[in-house]
């Protein structure tokens, strides 16, 4: 596994990824991008919890995260946090 899961807070502090133990070994693989969207979707949580579990996720593989991939795991609910 890579231990590149650091974030920065807005006020610079780092915290390391807190939700990547959440996510079975099998899956911390860029090549399992789809699959691991189908197993976030079916992830009993909140469409904020799956968003920052995807964030993690993305960091942990070296996948750039997208509007599409956000879309996908909360159901376009990004339309109502305006």
């Amino acid at each position: 596994m890579r231990d590149n899961c650091k974030h920065y807070t807005l006020r610079g502090e780092v915290r390391m990824g807190e939700f990547i133990g959440l996510i079975p070994e099998e899956l911390l693989d860029p090549k399992k991008e789809r699959e691991f969207l189908i197993w976030l979707i079916s992830l009993p949580v909140d469409p904020w919890t799956k968003k920052y579990i995807l964030i993690d996720w993305c960091n942990f593989v070296g996948v750039a995260l997208t509007k599409e991939m956000v879309d996908i795991i909360t159901g376009n609910a990004a339309l109502t946090w305006g």
